[in-house]
């Protein structure tokens, strides 16, 4: 009657590891699905380090006509040319840093984050123009990674989630018209917008989202409301009245301190990437690596278990 007992247990253990198992199998598999693979994990935030307390950067002045006003730290590295402020405004608590230590940081910090948002993928190819359309998070380009240009609207869905992000990306310029505007709508956040520029890029609608990063240039038409930063490499920054505000995306804590140490004694600049291609960025998040991971280690001990229990009975 013992061994009876003790034969049975060992059967109704090694049916209990076999169901959770396949248990640890199907749910790693369910979590793959859920975040519907690497394509979708592919669209992560950019951090854009010490440059995120910055609306504007440039790498060769900024030059303003007319009553702009920037909600945001201004900042340009190598050239301090800052021209047009006053008239223009950068508006309490945010300061102008030129060709500083402080700007130094923000530009190298962005030529991360350029590389970044470079290198997120995998893109979903739309058309050159990207008016009508009307796009859920994820990573956009065209199919040649060609321009990018806007001559009416351009709707990004968040779907209701204050996190999702969209980014877009061109190896070329881009260019938005007269008439363009860009509607973040159902809860989106304009902090999780990105626009990775490969040449220069030029806005000339009256609303536009986001963060464009350019490689070269960025120039402002008259009378453009920007809700995100512009964020220039190697060339300049020109407004017109224009409004430019990264305060929703500014926290208290982010913004740098002023400081007298000449950027010429820190460590040298590297430019932004003149280019589409980038550094290569995580595709999937550290805790969906851990967890599934983890699944497949547990899955593992489990079988080897039931082969050791199989070949090595215990009396």
């Amino acid at each position: 009657m013992a061994t009876h007992r003790s034969s049975r247990s060992r059967s109704d253990a090694g049916r209990l590891a076999r169901w959770v198992g396949a248990a640890l199998g199907v749910g790693a598999a369910a979590i793959v699905m859920t975040f519907g693979g690497l394509a979708v994990l592919a669209a992560t935030t950019v951090s854009l380090g010490t440059a995120t307390s910055f609306a504007i950067l440039a790498g060769t002045g900024v030059t303003n006509t007319g009553t702009s006003t920037v909600s945001g730290d201004l900042g340009t590295y190598p050239t301090a040319s800052v021209t047009g402020f006053p008239p223009g405004v950068v508006e309490a608590p945010y300061t102008t840093f030129a060709a500083d230590s402080v700007a130094l940081g923000a530009k190298n910090d962005l030529t991360t984050a350029y590389k970044q948002a470079a290198g997120e993928g995998s893109p979903t190819a739309e058309t050159a123009d990207l008016t009508g359309l009307k796009l859920g998070p994820g990573v956009y380009q065209t199919s040649s990674d060609g321009a990018l240009t806007l001559s009416g609207t351009l709707t990004l869905d968040a779907g209701g989630d204050a996190s999702a992000v969209f980014i877009f990306q061109t190896g070329s310029s881009l260019t938005t018209g007269p008439s363009s505007v860009v509607s973040l709508i159902d809860g989106g956040s304009p902090c999780n917008v990105f626009w990775q520029v490969g040449s220069s890029a030029t806005l000339d609608g009256p609303s536009f989202v986001g963060t464009v990063m350019a490689s070269t240039s960025i120039t402002l038409g008259s009378g453009v409301t920007v809700q995100g930063r512009i964020l220039a490499g190697t060339g300049d920054v020109t407004l017109i009245s224009d409004t430019i505000n990264a305060s929703a995306c500014i926290t208290t804590a982010s913004l740098p301190t002023p400081t007298a140490t000449p950027a010429a004694t820190a460590a040298t600049t590297t430019s932004v990437p003149s280019s589409g291609a980038g550094g290569t960025s995580p595709f999937i998040g550290a805790g969906v690596l851990v967890t599934l991971g983890g699944l497949a280690l547990l899955g593992a001990v489990v079988t080897t278990g039931i082969i050791r229990r199989r070949r090595y009975p215990s009396v």
